[in-house]
């Protein structure tokens, strides 16, 4: 170590240097990545957009495997935007789905400077640009007014289910602690273990009832929306196996193995595209060892 000539502080420096002189280049950067992707592969999708005021405001992207996968697997998409891993405290918006081994796959990107009706407009109709088919069967998203309103412009034949992992999680604030204690399973049981919408509607009054919650403002306001996170509710909407959008978390969870929030946003898509190329090497080991399957199969028959 005594012969290399510099420490762990000077690189620290030194990178400290380099991000202080590109930090103004840094859409420019990613502009010219994009560029390049395209140019690699004209079915690579991007679309960047400023304020107006020569600041940057928001970005799209799609990868061509990613708009080919959602011809296949484009019935249902989770749609999540708890995700800030920048500098610039952008809010990080991707659009997930599930293939056919049950595997989680990025279909779209997004960076919004803003969570307005607007933005989630503007991205949505740029997903729908992107994207073979037309919108969605359904679309699982957490309680975003902002967000349901741009659902309801962008994609109105979609059915809008709301997270119910969101939704059940607020039961024990919500709700006062001795009630919670004593009632949550009996609200339980009514969510998960109902057939029908009537089943379902008689058991939640009983339970609010004996709970002496009737006059309680965030359940009936739940009650109210039951139609879009109630399982009852839904059983006709074609859902791929999910419910929630507890599917985008552990994305999240995977993506920030190689994410950190001192990124530029040059640093954030060469990192992601790097977590993108083993999520997708992960699919290719899942292919392989179904055809493998396949084969033993007709092999034996």
């Amino acid at each position: 170590m005594d012969k290399i000539g510099f420490i762990k502080k000077d690189i620290y420096n030194l990178e400290c240097s380099v991000n202080g002189k590109l930090r103004n280049h840094d859409v420019e950067l990613v502009t010219e990545y994009f560029m390049a992707e395209q140019k690699k592969n004209e079915a690579f999708y991007f679309k960047i957009e400023g304020d107006g005021h020569d600041r940057f405001s928001r970005c799209f992207w799609a990868h061509a495997t990613s708009r080919r996968a959602y011809g296949f697997y484009g019935d249902v998409v989770v749609f999540d935007t708890t995700f800030n891993t920048n500098r610039y405290d952008l809010t990080f918006a991707p659009m997930l789905g599930v293939n056919n081994h049950g595997q989680t796959i990025v279909l779209a990107c997004a960076f919004l400077s803003k969570e307005t009706t607007e933005s989630f407009v503007w991205m949505f109709e740029e997903f729908k640009k992107a994207m073979p088919g037309g919108e969605p069967k359904t679309i699982i998203t957490d309680q975003d007014a902002a967000m349901a309103i741009a659902i309801s412009i962008a994609f109105p034949t979609t059915f809008h289910r709301l997270c119910i992992w969101h939704i059940t999680s607020k039961f024990s604030v919500k709700l006062p602690r001795d009630a919670y204690k004593e009632y949550w399973r009996e609200f339980q049981k009514a969510i998960w273990d109902t057939d029908n919408k009537d089943e379902f509607d008689a058991k939640w009054n009983i339970v609010v009832t004996k709970a002496g919650l009737t006059d309680h403002p965030w359940l009936s306001s739940m009650f109210d929306s039951r139609e879009s996170w109630v399982p009852a509710y839904a059983r006709q909407f074609f859902a791929a196996g999910m419910s929630s959008s507890q599917r985008a978390e552990g994305s999240h969870g995977f993506f920030k193995q190689y994410i950190s929030r001192r990124n530029s946003l040059m640093d954030f898509i060469i990192r992601f595209e790097r977590a993108l190329s083993h999520q997708r090497e992960k699919e290719l080991v899942a292919d392989h060892s179904s055809k493998q399957r396949m084969l033993v199969k007709l092999s034996l028959t």
